[in-house]
């Protein structure tokens, strides 16, 4: 159980810094701030998506969805990157938060298909 808070507390420790940069990035890139606020509510829908569901089949869906936005939402900082909107400082510690996410992730995958 401690483990999909875990899950939760990371992907919340992600959005809460990502929020932090979003004022910093310029009105022109409003289709790029706006696709990585609505990622921001999808990883967090399939988080909750996941623990709701009993069934191991929908809960690995869940967790794939889940991983495909992760992946959606580096994309998205390195993109920021690239445009010069974040900082190396800022991607690290994003990348490290991303990494974190992505870890516990894979390990719930493996824990649901040993179910």
């Amino acid at each position: 159980m401690e483990i999909k808070f875990k899950l939760l507390a990371n992907t919340e420790k992600l959005i809460a810094y990502m929020n932090r940069q979003l004022p910093n990035f310029p009105k022109k890139e409003l289709v790029l701030k706006n696709n990585i606020e609505k990622n921001q509510y999808e990883l967090i829908e399939s988080v909750f998506g996941y623990n709701i569901q009993q069934s191991p089949r929908i809960k690995d869906k869940y967790l794939k969805d889940y991983l495909i936005k992760l992946s959606m939402f580096d994309f998205y900082i390195r993109e920021s990157f690239h445009k010069k909107y974040l900082s190396k400082h800022q991607v690290d510690c994003l990348s490290k938060i991303l990494i974190d996410c992505r870890k516990v992730a894979y390990g719930l995958i493996r824990s649901v298909g040993n179910v």
